[in-house]
């Protein structure tokens, strides 16, 4: 992980991690997921902006679709953070409330999934219950896991 991220690192029960929300879209304005979702994204661009490197220098052709990911809210360091189950659970539910947004978006051909940045520690068991999992059925939303050194 990058620096930037380590504040929003979270004390798992066995390891740390931290989730973000990412959106693929053929079209959509990045601004309109920001608004209405009231999340600020750490990367987004729209279908059609010139490629830039991570210093904003032009790098030669476009975008050929939108993008946009932020950290989930809530993500606490130290003996007051969250499960990571606990913590997926309850943004599930806050993500539920855009339940119209999220569908459109897939019904027009975009792809949302959750990120979840993960450390690597040996013998660490990380299980979703169906109720998780359920959650996550229900709004159509695929779970990427990235493992991390620290």
């Amino acid at each position: 992980m990058t620096s930037s991220r380590v504040s929003q690192v979270v004390a798992g029960s066995t390891f740390n991690y931290s989730l973000s929300l990412r959106v693929r879209h053929p079209h959509v304005d990045p601004a309109e997921l920001t608004k209405t979702l009231h999340l600020e994204p750490l990367h987004s661009w729209r279908a059609g902006e010139p490629r830039r490197s991570v210093g904003g220098a032009i790098l030669g052709g476009e975008h050929r679709e939108s993008y946009w990911s932020a950290p989930l809210p809530g993500q606490a360091v130290g003996t007051a953070a969250f499960a990571l189950e606990s913590f997926l659970g309850q943004q599930l539910t806050q993500l539920n409330r855009h339940r119209e947004l999220l569908s459109r978006l897939q019904d027009e051909g975009g792809q949302i999934s959750l990120l979840i940045e993960m450390s690597r520690l040996e013998n660490a068991v990380l299980t979703l219950s169906t109720s998780v999992s359920r959650k996550l059925a229900d709004l159509n939303i695929e779970v990427e896991f990235q493992f991390v050194t620290e």
